[in-house]
């Protein structure tokens, strides 16, 4: 089990209790747009459950890691974040994608950018990671511009590269090297 902190912040292993808070974070619509096309929107209580059940096994797999963001107040989910092992090479791991989600309510707080920060200090300092990759479409400009706060360099533009909502978007392609994050 894998705990770490922030000023004001929990990150953990999801956890049981998590499930009425998860659920409503992981079924709103709205606010789980950009991931839509991921099939992590869940639309009952059962997908939901499945879905956290999923999360936890995920962390056990030895794979990456899909961890709750909690307020560390009250210790209440508040968000999610993880990253997935992509390559182990002879000089460290490889963590592609990281990826993030927050409930509606707790945005532009500047959370998901201290999660990010944390979370990228674990895999730098304590899991062997060389680099860490991740993406957005590019008109999800709130993504973006934690991307740019915590270090991110953007590497590719890929026009019309995945369909949602009706039409062929546009991703951006981002990454950091633990070298540049040292600096």
């Amino acid at each position: 089990m894998i705990t770490l902190e922030t000023d004001r912040l929990i990150i953990r292993n999801y956890k049981p209790a998590d499930l009425p808070r998860y659920h409503q974070m992981m079924s709103d619509t709205e606010n789980m747009y950009f991931l839509s096309p991921f099939g992590i929107l869940t639309h009952s209580m059962a997908a939901s459950e499945e879905s956290l059940a999923q999360a936890v096994a995920f962390n056990e797999l030895g794979k990456g890691y899909r961890f709750c963001i909690a307020t560390k107040a009250d210790d209440q989910l508040i968000g999610g974040i993880g990253y997935e092992i992509a390559a182990n090479t002879p000089v460290g791991k490889v963590a592609d994608p990281m990826g993030w989600f927050l409930m509606a309510g707790y945005h532009n707080k500047g959370y998901i950018t201290e999660a990010v920060k944390r979370l990228l200090a674990f895999a730098f300092l304590q899991d062997n990671c060389v680099r860490v990759a991740t993406a957005c479409f590019k008109d999800n400009v709130p993504t973006q511009k934690v991307m740019a706060k915590v270090g991110f360099r953007k590497e590719a533009e890929k026009r019309r590269a995945m369909w949602l909502n009706g039409a062929m978007r546009d991703r951006l392609e981002f990454a950091i090297n633990r070298d540049e994050w040292e600096t």
